[in-house]
């Protein structure tokens, strides 16, 4: 009876270690590899930290440095199916701005920005098949309306 247990409680353990998304854990910006359009607040240095909040929460927080020097930190929160993101600091959004971040599959995220009801934003980040590199791929529109396309590119630390 114990060793049947003990294999039920592995198999367990083990079903909910698959289900984990990989997007979870440290990534480190590899800027020799990404494709980010230069600016003062483009990032020098970045590091990006995902976990789960809770049974149905996702939190991510960003520091590092932008090129002109300033530090960068960022923390959200969001539904784990995906929805409506939330920026806990450095302080909440305007309600202008709506982040919805959507789960297509594990290792897979969409994201919208809306401004003002609008897209103004989006945004897909998709972890490669081997977990160790998270392509971060960004379209907008810059102040001038030139579409504009970054590629992020985070390894798994």
């Amino acid at each position: 009876m114990r060793k049947i247990l003990f294999l039920l409680a592995c198999v367990g353990l083990a079903g909910s270690l698959w289900a984990a998304d990989p997007i979870i854990g440290t990534w480190k910006l590899n800027i020799a590899k990404s494709k980010i359009q230069p600016s003062a607040t483009a990032p020098k240095e970045a590091t990006d930290v995902y976990k789960e909040a809770g049974a149905d929460q996702m939190e991510f927080t960003r520091t590092g440095t932008q090129t002109d020097g300033a530090a960068i930190y960022s923390k959200w929160s969001w539904p784990r199916e995906g929805g409506i993101a939330k920026r806990l600091a450095p302080e909440p959004l305007p309600e202008s701005i709506s982040y919805i971040e959507l789960l297509m599959d594990p290792g897979y995220w969409y994201v919208t920005i809306l401004e003002n009801g609008k897209q103004s934003t989006v945004m897909q980040k998709i972890i490669s098949k081997d977990g160790k590199t998270m392509r971060l791929t960004l379209k907008r529109k810059d102040a001038q309306g030139k579409k504009v396309e970054e590629l992020h590119v985070f390894e798994k630390q």
